[in-house]
């Protein structure tokens, strides 16, 4: 019985060792991002409200792409041209285009 007792104990350390050196973790969630391309004549600076402090700035006929943690796959996007000062936003989903482009007067934002 005692010998019993130590294979059944020495099973379920053997079990409970391979539990541990499984499988790895895997790795971190990757960076959401956004790509922007300003159509317009001036630049422009980018950034994502709520989930990031960063500017991205956009020299006008270029094109970045931004990333950051999200929380969500929907943001607020948030576009101010240097020259006037003027500002538009958009809601998009993220992986999507920002195209930031002359509107009038004003700097327009639309998404692709």
């Amino acid at each position: 019985m005692p010998q019993l007792v130590s294979t059944f104990l020495m099973a379920v350390a053997l079990f409970g060792l391979t539990a541990c050196f499984g499988e790895e973790e895997k790795p971190g969630p990757k960076m959401d991002h956004i790509n922007v391309r300003n159509d317009s004549s001036t630049e422009a600076r980018v950034r994502v409200k709520l989930w990031t402090e960063d500017i991205l700035v956009v020299s006008a006929g270029d094109s970045g792409k931004m990333e950051f943690k999200a929380g969500s796959r929907t943001v607020q996007v948030e576009a101010r041209s240097r020259k006037q000062w003027d500002d538009c936003w958009v809601t998009m989903q993220v992986g999507e285009t920002l195209v930031v482009s002359d509107a009038g007067e004003r700097i327009g934002c639309s998404v692709e």
